[in-house]
């Protein structure tokens, strides 16, 4: 009976530390097939934690990136339409140019002057419909307030604190100077051709300002997209499953729990075998 007990008790050790190895190969199989699942090398903070902590913060800063290339698109969609509504405008103030440069020659006579201003007249009320009129976001573009105030911020990075500031656009006619301009008299339509000339000049400004951000933003937007990528790739060889190595090690570890399963069948009938022996 000692003799029975003893190898009994070297029976059970034996077949706990079998039982043990295969239950861990089972573990590492389940673990090998949810990679596979998923596509992910890292599915919990105990797969890798060095490499968990360094994919999230790739994963904020691709965010991040992500989040500010669609704040320079929504700006830009602001500069072309305010761009767009100063192409409008200078069309409108070349063409008061054109009536006063008409209305100044002394063979035209006061009642000719007097439609060609009901006309200049109207084209000023047009350009003040379109500088109170443009927005964006329900924001004001073309009358110097809102977007167009010269103190609205993009912000073109994850971590841009200062942003890229939007420039000022303000097209009214009092900023402009053509508020009160009249061509209905020689003396008037001469002062308005100045006075058109100078309006010209100061869209002009306003459209190469507008144009210089747009640049900016495009750069700044192509350099976003080039730093996304990389940061993706980076991401990818952190927590990304390889699949060839993950089949490669789920093979291995089905040849493992088969064989382990079939020799622990195998070592439980041989152990009892023994004990029965042992015990006659």
């Amino acid at each position: 009976m000692n003799i029975a007990r003893l190898g009994g008790l070297g029976v059970t050790a034996a077949q706990n530390r079998s039982k043990s190895a295969v239950e861990s190969t089972n573990k590492r199989l389940n673990e090998a097939l949810e990679k596979l699942a998923t596509g992910s090398r890292i599915n919990r903070a105990s797969d890798d934690a060095a490499g968990l902590s360094l994919s999230e913060q790739l994963n904020t800063q691709i965010r991040g990136f992500k989040m500010a290339d669609k704040n320079i698109h929504n700006a830009m969609a602001a500069l072309d339409i305010a761009d767009g509504a100063s192409g409008e405008v200078t069309s409108l103030v070349q063409r008061q140019r054109d009536l006063a440069n008409q209305a100044r020659n002394g063979t035209v006579n006061d009642e000719q002057r007097a439609i060609l201003n009901k006309e200049f007249q109207q084209l000023s009320k047009e350009i003040s419909r379109i500088a109170e009129g443009t927005e964006y976001n329900k924001q004001k573009l073309a009358n110097g307030s809102d977007l167009g105030s010269g103190t609205a911020k993009v912000h073109s990075s994850s971590d841009d604190s200062e942003g890229t500031g939007l420039p000022r656009i303000d097209l009214r006619t009092e900023t402009l100077g053509i508020a009160g301009a009249d061509i209905s008299s020689i003396k008037g339509a001469e002062a308005a051709m100045k006075t058109m000339d100078v309006a010209l000049e100061s869209i002009g400004l306003q459209r190469s300002g507008i144009g210089s951000v747009s640049n900016r933003l495009t750069s700044t937007s192509n350099n976003l997209n080039t730093a996304t990528v990389n940061s993706e790739a980076a991401e990818s060889m952190i927590r990304d499953q390889d699949m060839a190595l993950g089949i490669a090690e789920l093979t291995r570890l089905q040849i493992l729990e088969r064989g382990g399963t079939q020799a622990f069948s195998m070592f439980n009938k041989i152990s009892g075998d023994h004990v029965s022996g042992l015990l006659k």
